[in-house]
């Protein structure tokens, strides 16, 4: 009967993730992989043919992950109100409830990846590509709809306000890893939902004159 190599392969990358997250792909050595998920070598070569491999696997792997994270929360927003900014602010309020509660070193594996060159590869670029879009097209197409009903406040380009919903995490992941302040992250998606309804809000009506 042939061996199920599953568990180990699974082994691997779930080690290598919690490296990555703490020190960085980079800075991760195969030794430490190989010592952290308690494999030889040769188990290690079975499953992938070069650390390269292995971090194109795992970023395809957290891509993956976080697609399932996106499909589950539109989803869940989209059941819970029919009007378009009111998702988009639900969609906020999920985040920060996600990360209200975070793990020890919060940071998005993605982004990770793609800040150290000598990882780089045009195929987990793409593959980060298409999952940060993902979230932004989502909200712009919902922003969209909602400026039809009631223009923002002031001439915004609205796929800028939408891909600030990634760049907010992303730097709020620095920030709390640098203040040592996990709870920074729910409040900043929170202040970008404060943003967004200060954006839409609808103009005051001028009072008649007596």
């Amino acid at each position: 009967m042939p061996r199920d190599g599953t568990i180990t392969r699974t082994r691997i990358l779930d080690a290598t993730l919690a490296l990555a997250m703490e020190k960085g792909l980079a800075a991760t050595s195969l030794d430490e992989i190989i010592a952290k998920t308690g494999i030889t070598k040769g188990a290690f070569f079975y499953h992938f043919k070069n650390k390269n491999e292995l971090a194109i696997t795992l970023v395809k792997r957290f891509a993956e992950q976080d697609h399932e994270i996106y499909k589950h929360a539109t989803a869940r927003v989209e059941t819970l109100s029919r009007d378009p900014l009111q998702q988009v602010l639900l969609l906020c309020g999920l985040g920060a409830e996600l990360f209200k509660e975070v793990p020890e070193n919060p940071g998005c594996l993605m982004a990770s990846y793609c800040y150290q060159g000598d990882l780089w590869s045009e195929e987990a670029r793409q593959v980060c590509e298409v999952a940060l879009k993902e979230w932004a097209d989502w909200i712009e197409a919902k922003l969209k709809q909602a400026a039809k009903k009631t223009p923002p406040a002031v001439p915004v380009d609205l796929r800028q306000v939408s891909e600030m919903f990634q760049v907010i995490f992303e730097g709020a992941f620095i920030l709390a890893r640098t203040y040592n302040q996990p709870d920074i992250i729910a409040r900043q998606v929170l202040a970008y939902r404060d943003l967004l309804e200060a954006l839409f809000r609808p103009a005051a009506k001028p009072k008649r004159s007596r």
